[in-house]
């Protein structure tokens, strides 16, 4: 053999998994890229109906609330009491009797934003949430990231995204 040949066959044996690879990481993230909605933003849209609720009912205000009276109920981080009607309304299994403290709820993971609004929310600084607060009559809280919507009673709503 020459030693062409030997470094062609190198070459072609660290190419090869190399590209299967990066092909098979690709098409996970093109994957990952495509979902229809982020797993995370109907939990947070959900949290959102429970804290307004609260908030309603602590302050005594009419549902819903507006979203500075909302926003500050949350900011204290409330621990609420976990019930099995919560806990299987937000998906995570039978978690009863426990105190659940919501975090980070006003943040969807497919904002441009979003790492940077984070970051401000760790630092306790002011940002911007990524959900529209009350967008129509029977809407409390609306994603535009992933057209998911969480109505007045509580349902989630698929919305269809427009087409840039």
């Amino acid at each position: 053999m020459t030693a062409q040949r030997i470094v062609g066959i190198g070459i072609l044996i660290f190419l090869l998994p190399f590209a299967l690879h990066t092909g098979q990481k690709w098409w996970q993230w093109k994957q990952y890229v495509e979902m229809e909605k982020e797993p995370a933003c109907d939990y947070n849209l959900k949290a959102l109906w429970i804290l307004s609720r609260h908030a309603s009912n602590r302050y005594r205000l009419p549902f819903p609330p507006p979203f500075k009276v909302v926003k500050a109920y949350a900011d204290r981080r409330p621990s609420i009491l976990m019930t099995l009607q919560i806990s299987e309304y937000l998906g995570i299994g039978k978690l009863e009797g426990g105190y659940w403290t919501f975090v980070g709820n006003w943040l969807c993971a497919k904002d441009p934003k979003y790492l940077l609004k984070m970051a401000k929310m760790s630092q306790d600084l002011d940002y911007e949430p990524s959900y529209l607060w009350c967008p129509d009559a029977r809407t409390l809280a609306y994603c535009p990231y992933c057209g998911l919507a969480v109505l007045m009673d509580g349902k989630l709503e698929k919305r269809i995204l427009p087409k840039p």
